[in-house]
């Protein structure tokens, strides 16, 4: 079977360096043979911006990064390919994991969660998943409690505590649109995708998402996809690189040297 990957970012804010890197490294994936998919995750839609969809075209264009799958431009992305055009197939998932016991309602806010206990006894299912203003949660407190994540190049798997990581984790908002770690498992599920690069801070979220997939009946999240976790670029302080932290203010300039230095990063990556 020929590599399948994607390149998935959040139309969020600017491009950073380690979204360009990562970029990079998933063409790098399928270089022999393979496809790749640009898929934009914008259910996140009160920061969504089309000047960030933009932004992304200019960073691949200028990385000459080919795909050979998903919108070429802005006006197909809107038109075709935006997460909303498949919320029917991220409802009928949601359909099935309503079915499941370890899926509860959860009226709690964020600052209540803050110590980790819910406070309108969501853990004893007694809030009907229908209720207005509720999330549904995945109890993590049910599932194993250590997830194995084998990895392209780490010679020992990623061992990640699901409930410690990622503790119930949401998969419909409080609004009733589907979370993201719903739409990410039913898209790379739908478009055949069985390599990814992505990077260690999302462990958590490949462990939630293996979760999901044995919940709504999907093969093995780890028989479908092969996984390079790769270390993170961090600001000159050593913070994480992050849009939504405001990372970058303004697009990113793009020439030769970063460019190439980017291209020697991921090929430390890739071992």
């Amino acid at each position: 079977m020929k590599p399948k990957s994607r390149i998935a970012p959040t139309p969020s804010g600017y491009l950073h360096e380690g979204n360009l890197a990562n970029f990079l490294l998933n063409a790098a994936l399928v270089r022999d043979g393979g496809e790749l998919m640009l898929r934009v995750d914008d259910l996140d839609r009160a920061r969504y911006r089309r000047a960030y969809v933009e932004d992304i075209f200019r960073c691949l264009n200028q990385l000459g990064i080919q795909r050979t799958e998903g919108p070429v431009d802005v006006a197909s992305f809107e038109e075709e390919w935006s997460q909303e055009k498949r919320l029917p197939q991220y409802r009928t998932a949601l359909d099935r994991l309503r079915e499941s016991d370890l899926v509860f309602a959860c009226p709690c806010s964020r600052k209540e969660l803050q110590n980790g206990t819910h406070v309108h006894g969501c853990l004893d299912r007694k809030i009907d998943l229908d209720t207005r203003d509720v999330a549904w949660r995945v109890d993590t407190r049910q599932v194993s409690e250590e997830l194995l994540i084998p990895d392209l190049v780490q010679k020992e798997p990623f061992v990640v505590e699901p409930h410690t990581v990622i503790p119930d984790f949401v998969i419909r908002n409080k609004a009733g649109r589907p979370a993201y770690q719903l739409a990410c498992t039913v898209d790379d599920r739908l478009f055949g995708i069985n390599t990814v690069g992505r990077g260690q801070d999302l462990l958590p979220s490949t462990a939630a998402q293996m979760i999901l997939s044995d919940l709504l009946g999907f093969d093995a999240l780890m028989s479908r996809i092969t996984f390079l976790h790769h270390p993170l670029i961090t600001a000159v302080d050593g913070s994480k690189l992050s849009k939504s932290a405001g990372a970058r203010s303004e697009p990113l300039r793009i020439d030769g040297s970063i460019i190439q230095r980017l291209e020697g990063l991921t090929k430390q990556w890739l071992g």
